[in-house]
């Protein structure tokens, strides 16, 4: 009787140790369950106040570009600046203390746009002005075979299949140029398709396009490759004309002659400003962080400015709620 009782207090005890093992795996998987929950509510609460912090800044930078303006242009020092509107001068004062105090006074305010804190967060955005750019949808084939030229696109015959292609993808008829192509030839592609026959939507859509390829809209991948990519030059945005304060320099050179971008250049790096040219349309990124917390979120947007002082509007053409930065 007694190996028998010693045979059973094995048994439960062995019982007992499985009970407590299967009560362990339990409780931690419990608590790395809810380690997991506090862990995403947390970055779902951190992720929507940066959104909102974000938010903050496109309207920041709204409210920059609705106050009344004589230029639009980009300071090698300042970045983005906005001409202030010329004041009718005060003939009562002294003439030589309104020299001196014109000579103090900047013709563009310096305006932080890096860090700005906000309660629990800090804000930083930025303004890109798309009037700098080429409007592939409203522009010539000269210039955009020099855009080709330039970006490495170097045989004439090429240069005017990927042109006279662009052109024949936006106009409405379907009758192609000289060396363009319409549905006959993209219906025998592999898979088939049609020519859009309207305005470019996206600069990825160029890639149907005949003759067009990754390497030429985007560049090759090697620092040292044969293409420099035409994307970063292109909008497909229209607008009456290119800011010649805002525009790069090769945009410059496939617009202006060489003299004539010479002279614009100059004027930038002196006074920080060509002419007074204003700009319409505007790309403002916008980044939301939070104290304390790896959490940031960012927004993108393309504003249009209609109308000017009291009656100015800015209207949306593109909006992305959330920018990946992979």
């Amino acid at each position: 009787m007694k190996r028998l009782n010693s045979n059973q207090n094995g048994i439960a005890l062995m019982i007992v140790l499985w009970v407590l093992v299967l009560l362990i795996a339990l409780a931690t998987e419990f608590a790395f369950s809810m380690k997991m929950e506090v862990n995403t509510t947390r970055n779902y609460k951190e992720d929507t106040e940066g959104y909102y912090l974000a938010k903050a800044g496109i309207n920041l930078a709204l409210a920059e570009l609705l106050k009344g303006a004589r230029f639009h242009s980009i300071h090698e020092e300042y970045g983005w600046i906005i001409g202030k509107k010329l004041s009718v001068p005060d003939v009562s004062s002294n003439s030589s203390d309104s020299t001196e105090s014109e000579g103090e006074v900047l013709e563009f305010d310096i305006v932080n746009r890096t860090d700005i804190e906000l309660e629990h967060g800090t804000i930083t955005y930025t303004i890109r002005d798309e009037n700098g750019k080429i409007s592939i949808n409203s522009t010539s084939k000269p210039t955009l075979n020099k855009l080709l030229a330039y970006s490495g696109v170097k045989e004439k015959l090429d240069q005017d299949t990927i042109s006279d292609s662009i052109l024949d993808w936006i106009d409405t008829n379907k009758n192609h140029r000289l060396n363009g192509a319409e549905d006959d030839y993209y219906r025998n592609q592999r898979p088939p398709y049609y020519a859009k026959n309207g305005k470019i939507e996206t600069l990825n859509e160029l890639l149907k396009i005949r003759g067009i390829t990754k390497e030429i809209l985007y560049g090759s991948s090697e620092e040292d490759g044969e293409y420099k990519g035409i994307a970063q030059y292109l909008t497909v945005y229209k607008y009456p004309s290119v800011n010649p304060n805002t525009a790069s320099e090769e945009v410059l050179n496939i617009i202006y002659s060489p003299e004539e971008t010479e002279v614009i250049l100059n004027n930038r790096t002196s006074k920080g400003y060509h002419s007074n040219s204003l700009s319409t349309l505007f790309r403002i990124t916008a980044t939301g962080k939070v104290q304390g917390s790896r959490t940031e979120h960012t927004l993108e947007a393309v504003f249009e400015k209609t109308g000017t002082g009291n009656n100015a509007n800015m209207v949306t053409h593109y909006w992305n709620d959330n920018v990946l930065d992979l």
